[in-house]
C-alpha cells in the first residue's frame, strides 16, 4: 500500500492517489527517490519579523508620547524627524517581507534543475545545456546616513548560480534567509556539488572549508 501524501504547504495528510491537496489545492507532484527536492515556506520568519516590527513601532510610540509630555511644542521637531524614518522603514519592511509565506521550490532531477521563488521568474536549466556550475557569494549591508554618522542596517547574503556551456550561460541569484532558509541554502549547495560530480560537470566557486558540514547537510 502506498504511503499517504503530506502536503508541504498546509501539512494535511492526503490519500496516495491524490494529485492535489484536498485542503489547500497544492499540487502533490511526486519525484523519484534519487531526486533532490526542497519545498518550503518562511512563515515562521514572517511572523517573527512582524512581531519585531510591532515591538519597534510600539517603542517609538512610547518615545514620541514621552517627548510630547515632557517638551510639548518643542517635541514637534524630533517628532517630524523620527516618524518619517519609521514610516519609510515600515514601507521597506512591507516590500521585503512580501511572499515569505508562499511556497518556494528547489528541485534537482536527472534531467534538469528547477527553481521557483515567489515574485521571481521561474528558473529551469537542463543538465545537457551546460558543462560547469560556478557559485559566487556576495554580501550587502544597508546603511542609513545621519547628521553625525552612518548607521549600519541588516546584512544580506546572496548566492549566484552560474551555469556555463560552450555557447550557453544562465545565472540565478537567491538570497539566503529570504528566498530559502539558511539551512536549506547549505543543502542546496551541497546537492549541486554532489550532482555535478556525478554527471561529470565542473563545480567551482564558493565552498565550505569544513567538508563535514556538506555531508551533514545532505544527511539532515
Amino acid at each position: 500500500m502506498s504511503a499517504r501524501k503530506k502536503c508541504p504547504q498546509c501539512g494535511k495528510i492526503n490519500l496516495p492517489d491524490d494529485n492535489f491537496c484536498k485542503d489547500c489545492g497544492f499540487e502533490l507532484k511526486e519525484y523519484g527517490p534519487e531526486d533532490f527536492v526542497i519545498i518550503e515556506h518562511l512563515k515562521a520568519s514572517l511572523y517573527s519579523s512582524i512581531l519585531c516590527i510591532a515591538i519597534f513601532i510600539g517603542f517609538m510610540i512610547l518615545i514620541s508620547a514621552a517627548l510630547i509630555s515632557q517638551y510639548l511644542v518643542q517635541a514637534i521637531i524630533p517628532f517630524l524627524i523620527i516618524w518619517p524614518i519609521v514610516i519609510g522603514f515600515m514601507v521597506w519592511a512591507t516590500r521585503y517581507l512580501r511572499g515569505l509565506s508562499k511556497i518556494r521550490k528547489f528541485i534537482i532531477t536527472d534531467d534538469y534543475i528547477e527553481i521557483v521563488v515567489p515574485h521571481k521568474t521561474n528558473f529551469k536549466v537542463n543538465w545537457s545545456d551546460f558543462d560547469s556550475i560556478e557559485i559566487t557569494k556576495r554580501e550587502s549591508i544597508t546603511t542609513v546616513p545621519t547628521t553625525d554618522a552612518v548607521i549600519l542596517g541588516p546584512r544580506f547574503v546572496y548566492f549566484t548560480l552560474i551555469f556555463k556551456g560552450m555557447s550557453y550561460e544562465q545565472n540565478y541569484e537567491f538570497e539566503s534567509g529570504k528566498d530559502f532558509k539558511v539551512r536549506t541554502k547549505k543543502k542546496i549547495i551541497a546537492a549541486l556539488e554532489k550532482y555535478a560530480k556525478e554527471k561529470g560537470k565542473n563545480f567551482t566557486g564558493w565552498k565550505w572549508k569544513d567538508k563535514r558540514r556538506v555531508k551533514k547537510a545532505l544527511k539532515d
